[in-house]
C-alpha cells in the first residue's frame, strides 16, 4: 500500500512541521519595499524640471496653447501643478501608504494621455526635430505608471506582518497543542 509523503495534503493545506527536504518554507516571505522606493524615485524624475530649450515641446499643456488661450502660460502653470503635485505624493510614496499609489497612477495615467495626444500633435504639426523630449517624457510617465499599478508593487506596500498570523493561533511551522 502506497501513503503520500508526509506533510501533504489536500490544495491550501498548510501541514505543521518543517517543509520536506528540498523544498523552501510554506507561503511567501516577508514583502520588500524595494519597488514602492523605485516606483517612488521614477516619479521623483518624472516631477524633476529643466531650463532646457528643446524641453518646450514636453511641457504639460503645450498642446492645447492655441485652442485655450493662445499663449504658453497656461501650459507652464500646469506643467508646474503637475510636477508639484507629482513631486509631493512620491516623497511621501517612501512611506508606503497604499492609497498614494493610486493617486500617483492615476496623475501618471492623465499625463501619459497628454503625452501620447502632444506627440501626435507634434508630428502633424511637422514638429518631428523636437519630437524627442516628448518622447523621453512619454516613457517616463509610461513607466512610472506601470510601475504604480503592478501588483507586485502593491505588496510592496505592505508592513510587515508580525509572526503567528491571527491571535489565538500558533505561528506557521508549529506543532498544535491538545
Amino acid at each position: 500500500m502506497s501513503y503520500p509523503p508526509q506533510g501533504y495534503g489536500p490544495q491550501g493545506y498548510q501541514p505543521y512541521g518543517s517543509p520536506p527536504p528540498g523544498y523552501g518554507p510554506y507561503g511567501y516571505g516577508p514583502p520588500s519595499p524595494a519597488l514602492a522606493f523605485i516606483t517612488a524615485i521614477v516619479f521623483i524624475v518624472c516631477g524633476g524640471t529643466s531650463d532646457s530649450a528643446t524641453m518646450m515641446v514636453a511641457i504639460i499643456g503645450a498642446a492645447f496653447t492655441d485652442d485655450i488661450t493662445g499663449n504658453i502660460d497656461f501650459a507652464i502653470s500646469a506643467t508646474m501643478t503637475v510636477a508639484c503635485t507629482t513631486l509631493v505624493f512620491a516623497l511621501i510614496l517612501f512611506a508606503r501608504l497604499e492609497f498614494v499609489r493610486w493617486i500617483l497612477a492615476v496623475v501618471g495615467a492623465l499625463v501619459t494621455a497628454y503625452y501620447i495626444y502632444a506627440i501626435i500633435w507634434i508630428l502633424s504639426h511637422d514638429g518631428g526635430e523636437f519630437i524627442a523630449m516628448a518622447l523621453v517624457a512619454f516613457l517616463l510617465w509610461a513607466v512610472a505608471t506601470v510601475l504604480a499599478v503592478l501588483p507586485a508593487t502593491g505588496r510592496a506596500m505592505r508592513r510587515r506582518q508580525p509572526a503567528g498570523g491571527p491571535p489565538g493561533y500558533p505561528p506557521p511551522g508549529y506543532p498544535p497543542r491538545y
